[in-house]
């Protein structure tokens, strides 16, 4: 492996830098959501008369919501990986 990186590699390897970035400040935005939501669930639970059907209702609609966010930010993860592994292999 040379040291020259070519322009074309440069520019893909900034890109993937500054998708990682944003992917890396969207999921802290995320996980801050999560900790609120994870708090009102908690407390809901202490006081399982105040759930109603809506209210049921609207756990299960945040729930699959999180689980499509994650499921989203996993792979999101994978293709930045993947685009890593292969600018190397073209490098070596």
């Amino acid at each position: 492996m040379s040291d020259f990186t070519p322009p074309d590699d440069a520019a893909r390897r900034e890109q993937l830098s500054r998708d990682f970035r944003e992917l890396s400040d969207d999921f802290n935005k995320f996980s801050e959501e999560c900790a609120f939501l994870c708090d009102a669930f908690a407390a809901l639970g202490r006081e399982p008369q105040y759930i109603t059907p809506p209210t049921g209702e609207g756990f299960g609609h945040i729930s699959y919501w999180l689980k499509c966010r994650v499921i989203d930010y996993r792979d999101k993860i994978d293709d930045i990986r993947e685009s890593w592994k292969e600018l190397n292999r073209e490098q070596e």
